[in-house]
């Protein structure tokens, strides 16, 4: 509705229908931002039965409809508000909000230029645009809004920490390093800016003052767990394992081991027979007393409810009763296993490191297996170190279990293992430091990990479950196609389940072949991290220590390969 109609409409209402909806107006308004939102969005509803293009009605609901998780709702509303009034920023950049929490970046992106074509000085929209552009990995076009953003107020401290990711991200190091620090002199205690700030100094190699950067984090916020996380592989790149793991621990706590109430009245139907079994195991052994015998049977419950229903979807619906249930353990490290260093090595000094070098670098693109990666101790350590603790705590649609380094996965054995695979062959991982690791466990007749590719320079991916438990002998492995993701794809696009269309579709175009390794224990794959792999088709028995089990090592990053 243009300016010429409004003002029609409102003649023909006459003042006193104009007076009446103004004040409903005004105290919606005022609902809304004293959190009311239910009665804020009752009164705006009501306005819009009288005067359906009541644009800032519609706007606003909209807005309500965000702020409640109804998504889809908010953009209808926010989109009807722009088509009845074109003119208003707000509305744009509210769009853009909307856009960008769905994933919908190119839309989010188009949205916030509208808002900064209709006022060049809206500062947020600007800033915001940034961040889609860093989102999609357009480091330059993100750069470019930042720089715009700074341009309408030098001492935006927000706009100054993110134009630092940008530029980190783009490996300009020293000028990342000067944005940090000026967000830090705008702002002392912006603990964001503080921790990127260590990391970008930890990435230029300045360990110890990425050391002392994680520590004033610590410092501003006690228990921080980014800063536990990153700090720990500083001290692992200094040789310091053991000011590693107490990090990493630091950090596990944090976000595994707090027994907070859980807020999700939603369970995964795969963690709920996991978690069963894991805890029956660990009581068999004497590991878990009887104290806990409840929580097992309320995890049985809901797993033999589970196995009963007949939809698809990997997740159920749990009453508040069953949730009480489990409550008080379910985000809890029940028990995480000793697991030392293998004082006479963990890498299997049989093998033949010339041998392995030279069969790695003479593939194009590099990918290969070795059989028989660890000493017979570590296998078995580390093996029982993945049996017995209560660190499967991430659970995917797909069915499997994961658990990461700063999530209660670190262990000393673990980065012996780590640390000695990357001295015995410089061939091939050179330079590249451990930048992660994780492990996954399977579900039987559930199926693995989508195909994807991680952000890293060298890949070693291996299995400890013993060859028994895998029922075809010729699959249960990884299938890794020889082609690298695309230098020009962002980290969400190649590392995505939902784009795997997309990615199969590009691979034909290249011609890729797919190299399939069938499972042996402690067997690793090594290679080249940018190449696309996926988990190949799963048949293992039944039973807890029938578990597929596999460990995911990541060297360097991407940019680094």
């Amino acid at each position: 509705m243009n300016r010429v109609e409004r003002k029609k409409q409102e003649k023909k209402q006459g003042p006193q229908a104009l007076g009446h909806l103004q004040q409903m107006f005004a105290q919606a308004v005022a609902h809304h931002q004293a959190g009311r939102l239910q009665q804020a969005a009752d009164l705006y509803q009501q306005i819009l039965t009288e005067q359906p293009r009541h644009a800032d009605s519609l706007h606003l609901l909209g807005l309500v409809a965000y702020k409640t998780g109804r998504l889809e709702e908010a953009v209808g509303l926010i989109t009807n508000a722009i088509q009845q009034d074109s003119a208003k920023a707000p509305y744009c950049f509210n769009l853009g909000v909307v856009l960008q929490k769905q994933g919908k970046l190119d839309e989010a992106a188009d949205t916030y230029r509208r808002a900064v074509k209709l006022n060049p000085s809206h500062l947020e929209a600007q800033g915001n645009l940034g961040n889609v552009l860093l989102e999609q990995g357009k480091l330059d076009q993100a750069v470019a809004a930042y720089q715009q953003a700074l341009r309408l107020n030098p001492n935006a401290v927000e706009v100054h920490n993110n134009l630092g990711v940008a530029l980190k991200e783009q490996g300009k190091f020293a000028q990342a390093v000067a944005s940090y620090e000026q967000a830090l002199k705008l702002n002392p205690h912006h603990v964001e800016a503080q921790n990127n700030l260590g990391v970008v100094l930890r990435d230029q190699g300045r360990l110890d003052e990425a050391v002392v950067a994680f520590t004033q984090t610590l410092a501003m916020r006690p228990g921080h767990v980014k800063a536990h996380y990153d700090r720990a592989f500083t001290y692992l790149w200094q040789g310091k394992p053991d000011r590693a793991i107490e990090d990493l621990r630091a950090s596990a706590e944090t976000k595994q081991n707090h027994g907070w109430p859980i807020q999700d009245l939603m369970v995964s139907k795969a963690r709920m027979k996991h978690d069963a079994e894991q805890v029956q195991y660990l009581l068999d052994r004497g590991i878990l007393n009887r104290q806990h015998d409840g929580y097992r049977d309320a995890l049985k419950h809901l797993h033999q409810r589970a196995s009963q229903q007949k939809d698809a979807s990997w997740r159920m619906p749990v009453s508040q009763g069953e949730i009480t249930a489990i409550a008080s353990s379910y985000n809890r490290l029940l028990h995480v296993a000793d697991c030392p260093p293998v004082k006479s090595g963990a890498v299997n000094p049989a093998l033949d490191v010339r041998e392995i070098e030279t069969r790695y670098n003479a593939k194009r693109p590099e990918i290969m297996h070795v059989d028989g990666l660890l000493t017979t101790d570590a296998l078995q350590s580390i093996r029982r170190f993945c049996l017995d603790s209560t660190i499967w705590k991430r659970d995917y649609p797909n069915g499997y279990l994961g658990a990461f380094l700063g999530d209660g996965f670190a262990c000393p054995l673990l980065l012996q293992i780590a640390e000695e695979l990357r001295l015995k062959f410089p061939g091939i991982f050179k330079q590249h430091k451990l930048t992660q690791a994780w492990a996954f466990k399977y579900d039987s007749a559930l199926t693995g990990l989508n195909m994807h590719a991680d952000a890293a320079a060298v890949n070693v991916n291996f299995w400890i479950t013993p060859d028994e438990a895998n029922l075809d002998p010729d699959r249960g492995g990884l299938v890794v196609w020889n082609r690298e993701a695309p230098r020009d794809w962002s980290f969400k696009e190649y590392n995505n389940a939902r784009n795997e269309p997309k990615v199969l579709a590009w691979l034909n175009r290249q011609g890729a072949q797919a190299v399939t390794v069938p499972y042996r224990c402690s067997r690793a794959v090594i290679f080249n991290s940018d190449l696309f792999h996926a988990t190949d088709r799963i048949s293992f028995k039944e039973g807890y220590e029938n578990r597929r089990v596999n460990i995911t090592l990541l060297y360097g990053r991407r940019e680094q390969a």
